[in-house]
């Protein structure tokens, strides 16, 4: 096969959340773009899916390959026997196959895929992690069958693919989209906050911005929620005009899991200073009003908020665990607390607010984002390692 006709097919492992994955995936088509390298990137979907919606909403429908299926599991199936029609040449990238659901379907496209010496690479943008001996031995089985090589957002997920007996071919931090997460770019344009912020603006609280889908408590990838309610009130009686503001989908039946953290709130008596509010394709806009984005996620396999919110002036308390930590690290690790103990949390707050110190690790972070996360970057990254050009 000539290198010239050569595409890398990608199939995404989820289809309805709108989450760091498909951001990432539509950052990484924009380094394609930027290169000239649009027509070389093939990515299948569902039609109706969120990954079309959003994929489309950015421009993107021209990489787009349909699908057609009921549900996710055969969209799944029907997906894989369209990439076995293709030249074995494209090589294939499954971006996030790491849900239990998978794992029958992988077992089975494995001896296809292996026979025909199609390049195959998986990309673990979570854990992949299973605390029952027969999940975690379902893991190491499927992907010793598929034997895809490996890519991690970060040393610390990759601690945990590992463990499931994957070699880690390479670490691929996340890309940041510059013309969207961008304070200089955005500050122009700061006219009027989105209509369900606005009364928050207009009230002269700080605003705590925590972008984040709503988890349930306790589980690998919990995203500590729970902990944010107690440094609110912590700030409160503190005499700090501060709201707390979650952006994110729930997927709990009605929506359990925000009402819990409604009446936890309640309870410590900062419910007027608490709102959580609905998955938005506009994240950048929320950025732009934010004081501060705090971030208490104990496992988050990379932080995707924290370069948005840095790459948009915004600076960023995190936990001191995980991908966050490993970011942070980076450029201000006196940003990284221990996501459990609520002063600590609160003092830097505070501390991050007033210091004059704040301005020059965001420029500082503002750097290394650019260096390290770009999507022309991502995507060369990409490209040289499924050996798309050779």
């Amino acid at each position: 096969m000539d290198s010239k006709d050569k595409k890398l097919i990608v199939i995404p492992g989820s289809w309805l959340s709108l989450g760091g994955t498909l951001v990432t995936l539509s950052a990484m088509i924009k380094g394609f773009e930027e290169l000239g390298l649009a027509d070389r990137i093939c990515v299948l979907v569902k039609q109706g899916s969120t990954n079309e919606s959003y994929l489309i909403k950015s421009g993107q429908l021209h990489c787009l390959q349909y699908i057609q299926a009921e549900d996710h599991s055969e969209f799944l199936q029907k997906s894989l026997e369209w990439v076995h029609r293709q030249p074995v040449g494209n090589p294939l990238l499954l971006d996030n196959w790491v849900s239990k659901r998978h794992f029958p379907i992988l077992i089975r496209a494995s001896p296809q895929l292996r026979i025909s010496g199609r390049r195959t690479y998986h990309f673990f943008h979570d854990l992949a992690h299973s605390k029952k001996i027969l999940g975690h031995l379902a893991r190491r089985v499927t992907f010793a069958l598929l034997a895809p090589e490996g890519i991690c957002n970060s040393n610390f997920t990759a601690s945990y693919i590992r463990k499931i007996g994957l070699n880690v071919r390479n670490i691929m931090y996340q890309p940041v989209d510059l013309d969207k997460f961008d304070d200089f770019k955005n500050s122009e344009s700061l006219d009027s906050p989105p209509s369900n912020l606005k009364a928050i603006v207009e009230s002269g609280a700080k605003i705590i911005l925590t972008p984040s889908r709503i988890s349930k408590p306790y589980e690998v990838n919990d995203k500590n929620l729970r902990a944010l309610i107690p440094v609110l009130a912590e700030l409160k009686n503190r005499g700090h005009h501060c709201h707390l503001v979650i952006i994110g989908q729930d997927i709990s039946p009605e929506k359990k899991l925000s009402q819990d953290l409604i009446n936890f709130a309640k309870q410590a008596d900062i419910s007027e200073r608490f709102t959580i509010l609905p998955p938005t394709y506009e994240l950048e806009k929320y950025y732009r009003y934010a004081d501060i984005v705090l971030t208490l996620a104990p496992r988050e396999p990379f932080g995707r908020v924290v370069v948005e919110a840095i790459a948009c002036g915004v600076p960023v308390v995190g936990s001191n665990t995980g991908g966050i930590s490993e970011i942070l690290k980076n450029f201000a690790p006196n940003w990284v607390v221990d996501p459990e103990n609520t002063k600590q949390v609160s003092d830097m707050i505070v501390d991050t607010f007033n210091s004059p110190v704040t301005s020059q690790l965001l420029i500082k972070g503002k750097s290394w984002i650019r260096d390290e996360c770009s999507p022309l970057g991502y995507a060369k990254q990409m490209i040289d390692l499924t050996q798309l050009l050779q």
